[in-house]
């Protein structure tokens, strides 16, 4: 099992996001997203957050939260930043631990 470092709330967001944090990680559900994250990435190495949320058929916002998580878990890592093929912007790519290229 994972082990998760990080708050899901800031220090200065407002009581209603640690109400909600403390909620999503007590029900388990941030446990079970940020295992769906890690599968996401084993199975689409080196995607952008947001392709691997359209890829995956899943919401962009809580991949890119989890993606974080997963990276202080320590199951993925970060990769070349690079256009993203949605945003259309520069984004770090997503890759299972120990497999990101060297820029």
């Amino acid at each position: 099992m994972m082990n998760i470092q990080t708050p899901a709330a800031k220090k200065g967001d407002p009581e209603t996001s640690h109400l909600a944090a403390d909620a999503i990680t007590r029900s388990g559900a941030r446990q079970k997203q940020i295992e769906r994250v890690v599968a996401m990435v084993q199975e689409t190495n080196g995607l952008t957050s947001r392709e691997l949320a359209d890829h995956h058929k899943e919401d962009r916002y809580m991949v890119a939260r989890r993606t974080s998580e997963a990276e202080t878990a320590q199951e993925v890592e970060k990769g070349p930043v690079r256009i993203c093929a949605i945003g259309k912007c520069k984004a770090v790519t997503w890759w299972e631990k120990g497999t990101a290229p060297t820029a």
